[in-house]
C-alpha cells in the first residue's frame, strides 16, 4: 500500500512506516508520575466498526474520539475503547489494517483516508454535515462537545467525493490511496501514525477517523452499488496521558 503526503508513508505529518517506539516504550505504564491509559481496541469487532463494506458505501472508523471518559473500567490503566477524557494527551496511535475481497473472482477498488476534527469542526446543522463529512461522523452532545465514534455505512462513491470541495477538504487522501484487489490479494497496513496536533489535546469536538470507502460498480461493469463487498479487519492501539490534577492551595 503506497500513501502519500498528508497521508501513512512517504515524507508526511504521519511519518515514514513509524517504528513502534514512535510511540515511546511500549510496556511503559508512567508518562513522568502520571499513570497512562493503555487503550486497545478492537475496532471492526466491537460495536466500533463493522467488518463490511458494501459498494458505494463507507464508513469512518474511530481511532481516538472523545467522550469525556476513557473507559478504563475495571482496571484503571486500561481501555479497549476509543473513547478520551477531556485534558488527556495522545500522541501516536498504531494500526492494523487489512482489507480482502468477499468474492475474489472480481475485482474491487478501495480507498483510505482520514478525518480530523476539533472545537466547533464537527458542530453543525445535518445539511452542512452531509456536504462536508457525508455523514460519516457526528457529534454526539453539542454542548459538551463529545463525539458519535461511529455512524454506520453512509453512501459515498469517489465521483461525488471529487465533485465536492468540502468533501475533498474534510476527507483527506482518497485521491493517492486507492487499491485494485483482485484474485485475493489483500491490502495491509500495519504502522504508527501521528496524531493531528489539533487532535493530541483532548477535548470538545476532537475526533480523529480512518475512512475506508468502496467504489467497485464501475471496475466490474455493475451500477454504483450493486458491485461486490470488501471485508474491513482494524485493531488499533494508543497511550492516553491523563491531564495532571490541578492543585488547589
Amino acid at each position: 500500500m503506497a500513501f502519500g503526503r498528508r497521508s501513512f508513508r512517504g515524507r508526511s505529518r504521519y511519518g515514514r512506516n513509524r517504528p513502534a517506539q514512535g510511540q515511546g516504550r511500549m510496556k511503559a505504564e508512567f508518562s513522568g508520575a502520571v499513570g497512562l491509559i493503555r487503550h486497545s481496541v478492537n475496532v471492526t469487532g466491537s460495536a466500533f466498526g463493522i467488518d463490511e463494506v458494501t459498494d458505494g458505501k463507507a464508513t469512518a472508523y474511530p481511532l481516538i474520539s472523545y467522550f469525556g471518559t476513557s473507559g478504563n473500567s475495571p482496571t484503571a490503566g486500561e481501555s479497549i475503547q476509543p473513547y478520551t477524557a477531556e485534558g488527556s494527551r495522545v500522541n501516536h496511535v498504531s494500526i492494523n489494517l487489512s482489507i480482502t475481497q468477499a468474492d475474489t473472482t472480481k475485482p474491487n477498488q478501495v480507498y483510505v483516508g482520514l478525518i480530523s476534527t476539533s472545537f466547533s469542526d464537527a458542530a453543525l446543522d445535518a445539511t452542512n454535515m452531509t456536504d462536508q463529512f457525508a455523514d460519516l461522523i457526528a457529534m454526539y452532545n453539542s454542548t459538551t462537545g463529545t463525539m458519535t465514534a461511529f455512524t454506520g455505512l453512509q453512501d459515498l462513491t469517489f465521483n461525488e467525493w471529487s465533485l465536492s470541495a468540502r468533501k475533498r477538504h474534510w476527507i483527506r487522501g482518497f485521491s493517492r490511496n486507492t487499491y485494485t484487489l483482485y484474485s485475493g490479494r489483500p491490502a495491509i497496513l500495519n504502522t504508527v501514525l501521528r496524531v493531528p496536533g489539533k487532535n493530541k489535546r483532548q477535548q470538545f469536538g476532537s475526533g480523529f477517523w480512518l475512512v475506508v470507502m468502496n467504489d467497485s460498480g464501475e471496475i466490474q461493469g455493475e451500477d454504483s452499488g450493486s458491485g461486490t463487498a470488501v471485508n474491513v479487519s482494524l485493531k488499533t492501539f494508543f497511550k492516553e496521558i491523563p491531564q495532571l490534577p490541578i492543585p488547589v492551595t
